[in-house]
């Protein structure tokens, strides 16, 4: 049986907020990435593998700032929060178009306050 992981990538905007990358479900119901680990991955290379899958982007410009556990959908999974790289502004037009493309967005902490009430937050990560 494979174990559930998450994650979410923090995007500093052109007016200096930090955004984070979610799925819009509705009009106001967004949720995380998550995918399945697999018994031969970590489950930061099953969160890494589903980012590069997903949303295409180069994870090599991503640093892992946080790790927590969270409940998700009645499971306790391992949470990971990555920073991208500070880069151009051109670099991020085209790779939000991109992400929009695969049914992903960012967006601001105040949009998906319903969604991170959600989240459960338990500290210590558990590392499946």
């Amino acid at each position: 049986m494979s174990a559930k992981v998450a994650g979410t990538i923090m995007y500093k905007t052109k007016q200096g907020q930090y955004d984070f990358l979610v799925q819009k479900q509705a009009d106001t119901d967004y949720k995380m990435l998550s995918t399945h680990k697999n018994s031969d991955q970590t489950p930061l290379a099953a969160v890494l593998n589903a980012i590069k899958a997903t949303i295409k982007i180069d994870v090599n410009e991503l640093r892992l700032i946080n790790l927590a556990n969270i409940n998700l959908e009645g499971e306790n999974v391992s949470f990971f929060v990555f920073q991208w790289s500070e880069r151009p502004a051109e670099f991020y037009d085209e790779q939000l178009q991109i992400i929009a493309e695969s049914g992903y967005q960012f967006a601001n902490p105040s949009e998906i306050t319903e969604l991170l009430d959600k989240l459960e937050v338990t500290g210590v990560p558990h590392l499946n």
